[in-house]
């Protein structure tokens, strides 16, 4: 009993929980697309729900807007999701199947350069980062037009609305410029990290 009451506890602290949004987007696609439920079996990771859980606060802080914020990880979630479910629906074809390996290569090296720019000092290019984000957008874009509808590509483009800016950047890297989102940020790097090691990125 006590266990449970710290569980909610837990929840009444932060006001987004990754893995419970991707619960609930997993249910609402599964019951939309397709008829067998097992479809639905592998939650979202630890280590994936955490790294979700920093880059929610990150965006908040930069926005210092919790529902925007919110919406961007939570539309993060929903395009993961849906590209899981049809993955294992099997409904890409070889092309497709390639496309998704670009993408997963493609964030892999966003996800390492990332990481690198942190924690060496004065190598951050911003144009670099820009670049790779674009070109990812470009990627996912391609792959999920055919099956997903148009607010889905809308999430997509939110998604790097924000994230592939100078300004967003800049925050992140430029030590002085927001201490408190440099500071997440090193947490962010850890989760990553953990991500790349448990071989989920």
């Amino acid at each position: 009993r006590g266990h449970h009451h710290g569980v909610g506890f837990s929840l009444e602290m932060t006001d987004f929980k990754a893995s419970v949004v991707a619960y609930e987007v997993q249910k609402s696609f599964a019951n939309k697309f397709f008829s067998n439920k097992n479809v639905v079996k592998s939650l979202i990771d630890e280590t994936s729900a955490r790294l979700l859980d920093n880059l929610y606060l990150l965006l908040k802080v930069f926005t210092n807007n919790k529902e925007e914020s919110k919406k961007t990880v939570r539309n993060i979630i929903k395009i993961s999701v849906k590209i899981g479910m049809l993955q294992r629906g099997d409904k890409f074809n070889d092309e497709e199947r390639l496309g998704l390996l670009n993408i997963q290569r493609k964030l892999r090296t966003v996800a390492m350069t990332l990481v690198s720019f942190y924690q060496v000092d004065h190598t951050y290019d911003r144009m670099f980062v820009i670049k790779q984000l674009s070109e990812l957008e470009v990627l996912l874009i391609n792959l999920i037009q055919p099956h997903l509808t148009d607010k889905s590509v809308g999430r997509v483009d939110q998604i790097f609305t924000i994230v592939k800016t100078g300004d967003f950047l800049d925050s992140i890297y430029l030590p002085k410029k927001n201490p408190e989102m440099r500071e997440i940020m090193g947490r962010v790097v850890e989760d990553v990290n953990s991500c790349i090691e448990a071989g989920v990125l």
